[in-house]
């Protein structure tokens, strides 16, 4: 059996008009040529979905079994078609995002609302991952963006900053810096330092390292942590002070002061396959 869609299109115009004059109109063809298809369509399912007189035309019982059916396959077929036009122009589908923690605590979820306000048909998965993990997720396919701490250069990618802040160092609530308005980055000198790992942010832990070597001195880096709650805890704890973005200071932690760190900016990349 080879029916063709346009034969059940035809077949519905005369079913809802009853009238093959009207239904060639609705269709913009000439009505002989609807006669045809629409026989050539009964010889097909080898039954009569009309019937026939000089004045009137009325479904038969297989053409009224026929119509619901074929006002489903049209509403399928309408709802595949725009399911198909939303994927290739993006407002539908589903979206794997990774982030590093401290892209939370930033511009991130302004970013994700805005974004589900405008594409409600985009579904999302986010991850909260270090940087070498999203990498290799977005290389292996396992996630569409990621939101990483630059600097950043990695072949097969596109990266595109999207947020630039200021550095800001934690320091306990009683610490000597604490009548201050803002550190240099001499002032780290002989300071034990609490950071986030180079596991979670590389280019944020290596440019704290790069800043202190600028200013003639190695940083002694005392913990790592992957949590920036952890780090804060750290902090507050007297183990030390760190060097965060200054987005953090949104979490407000007991014990903890942020103070500037002069001169001295981060930036947010977002990054995604160039085959994406």
């Amino acid at each position: 059996m080879d029916i063709e869609l346009r034969h059940l299109r035809y077949f519905l115009a005369v079913a809802e008009e009853l009238h093959f004059g009207r239904a060639a109109a609705r269709l913009r063809i000439a009505q002989p040529p609807l006669s045809q298809q629409i026989r050539k369509l009964e010889d097909e399912l080898g039954v009569e979905l009309f019937h026939r007189t000089s004045r009137r035309v009325e479904l038969s019982e297989a053409g009224q079994a026929l119509l619901p059916e074929v006002r489903l396959l049209f509403e399928q077929v309408g709802r595949a078609t725009d399911a198909a036009q939303h994927a290739d122009r993006g407002t539908s589908g589903h979206l794997r995002i990774g982030f590093v923690g401290s892209a939370a605590d930033g511009p991130l979820p302004r970013i994700v609302g805005g974004f589900r306000q405008e594409l409600p048909g985009v579904s999302l998965t986010l991850n909260e991952l270090g940087v070498d993990e999203q990498l290799e997720a977005l290389r292996a396919g396992r996630l569409d963006v990621g939101f990483v701490r630059g600097p950043l250069d990695e072949q097969g990618l596109n990266v595109a900053e999207i947020y630039n802040e200021p550095l800001v160092v934690a320091i306990p609530q009683r610490h000597r810096f604490a009548r201050r308005k803002q550190i240099s980055a001499r002032d780290l000198r002989g300071e034990a330092l609490v950071l986030l790992s180079r596991e979670e942010v590389p280019g944020l832990f290596d440019q704290v390292i790069a800043i202190c070597q600028q200013h003639g001195f190695n940083a002694s880096v005392e913990q790592q942590s992957t949590s920036i709650q952890a780090v804060l805890g750290l902090v507050a704890a007297g183990l030390g002070v760190s060097v965060l973005p200054r987005s953090v200071e949104s979490l407000r932690r007991v014990g903890v002061r942020f103070l500037p760190l002069r001169g001295s900016r981060t930036t947010l990349l977002v990054a995604w396959r160039e085959d994406g």
